[in-house]
């Protein structure tokens, strides 16, 4: 009997087991995939689609995208969500009934063969709907593991733009630095002419000469954060360096300030940002953890049906096996109580902190921008007061040399403006990251 038995269920086990499928992991693997990358993957190229972004020029949105694509904290992000996706399907099976096969000898049995077999299967029936309460559970963790995807998803674009914002900075503080430079030249020209006509002290000339190393020290500042901030793309992005050189950088999104409507951006950030979310799915699967514990009071039952083969009888028995709920399950859910409380606290404590992240890049952006007004208002006047000097110079009531220092002072005053537009991009993403949603 017992071979049969056997015979029946052995195979229907081993038919539905799962095989092993090796995957060997070696450093030159992941180093062979970091090289290979590429702006032009067809893979990549598929995802944008998907996402209905462009692919001329890589802006910010796009080269976030990629991020998205490439970048390792993203990859991980999925991966552990995947794995909050496979616990669903382990907390929605049913526990797996046992089979106990046994055989007995006695010796002093005589004309009859001394032994004999007995077999019992122990079927458990779970009670109180513990199987739903894991499941929901297990599903409410899997929903934190995607919001803490979007999470990352937003810090990997939140580097991009700052990348970004640095390598525009650099440039731009180039265009400009240079121009100055060459002003500066102009105007150590022009004095040198007139010391040695005994117009002018030697003291101005070196005033001058120090003012042009100074543009050239800082030229040279920004020349080196040009190629850092190249790196720092590359490494934002998750790709080669030589990828981000070789790739057609689009600035325009840091061409403009734009607007924000206050009281739609606090309650974006205070009700939809991605972090809080994920906290507001612990806290849901904090819940369905302590109705667990609470139903798991009442014992799980296990019916016991048997059957031996004793003496050429035939004999089946049937039983029940239940745990005695002494305990009543206190301390399981007293700490699943626990944990539900501190995931209360998480969540109003993130929500204080994102309160006071967002006042703090909304004044810093708002100041930015009149800032930016004011440096404009400046630059303006600087450049008319230069084109003054030019037609001043055209009649002959000032030298040539005062309108090179006018020219001086409107370019000083466009880099003024300069560093105030891009103090207030730095504003706009610390307020972008505040509400983890674009300003657009």
């Amino acid at each position: 009997m017992k071979n049969l038995v056997l015979k029946i269920i052995l195979p229907f086990l081993l038919g539905s087991c799962v095989s092993y499928q090796a995957r060997p992991l070696s450093p030159d693997t992941g180093d062979a995939d970091f090289v290979g990358r590429s702006l032009n993957d067809a893979g990549l190229r598929s995802f944008l689609q998907e996402q209905k972004a462009g692919q001329g020029s890589w802006n910010v949105d796009s080269l976030a995208l990629a991020a998205v694509y490439y970048n390792p904290d993203v990859a991980l992000a999925r991966a552990e969500a995947d794995e909050a996706a496979a616990a669903i399907q382990t907390a929605a099976q049913r526990p797996n009934p046992s089979l106990t096969l046994g055989s007995q000898f006695a010796s002093s049995m005589v004309g009859v063969t001394p032994w004999f077999a007995a077999q019992s299967i122990a079927i458990p029936i779970e009670t109180a709907g513990k199987r739903s309460r894991r499941t929901e559970q297990a599903l409410a963790m899997a929903e934190a593991a995607r919001w803490r995807v979007a999470s990352r998803a937003w810090m990997a674009r939140s580097r991009v733009r700052a990348a970004m914002l640095e390598l525009h900075s650099a440039r731009e503080n180039i265009r400009l630095l240079e121009t100055e430079q060459k002003l500066h030249n102009e105007a150590i020209n022009k004095l040198t002419a007139q010391m040695e006509a005994g117009d002018v002290s030697p003291f101005e000339l070196t005033q001058a000469r120090l003012s042009l190393n100074r543009t050239r020290l800082n030229l040279q500042d920004s020349q080196r954060l040009a190629a850092t901030g190249e790196a720092k793309l590359a490494v934002a992005v998750g790709l080669p360096l030589n990828e981000i050189r070789a790739a057609i950088l689009d600035f325009t999104h840091f061409k403009k300030l734009p607007n924000m409507d206050v009281t739609t951006g606090r309650r974006r950030a205070l009700t939809q940002r991605a972090d809080l979310l994920a906290l507001l799915s612990d806290y849901a699967a904090s819940e369905s953890a302590l109705r667990l514990e609470i139903a798991r009071q009442y014992p799980d039952l296990r019916v016991t049906p048997g059957y031996d083969y004793n003496q050429g009888q035939n004999r089946w028995q049937i039983g029940l096996n239940v745990d005695l709920p002494l305990n009543r399950n206190r301390g399981p859910i007293a700490q699943a109580e626990a944990r539900r409380k501190t995931a209360e606290v998480k969540f109003l404590a993130q929500q204080r902190m994102i309160q006071g992240e967002l006042d703090i890049a909304l004044a810093a952006y708002q100041a930015s921008r009149a800032k930016v007004r004011t440096a404009a208002t400046l630059a303006q006047e600087a450049s008319a007061a230069a084109g003054t000097t030019d037609r001043m110079v055209e009649v002959g009531e000032v030298s040539a040399l005062e309108r090179t220092r006018r020219q001086l002072e409107a370019s000083n005053a466009n880099l003024a403006l300069m560093a105030a537009t891009l103090e207030s991009q730095a504003a706009a993403g610390a307020l972008e990251d505040a509400m983890q949603s674009p300003l657009r």
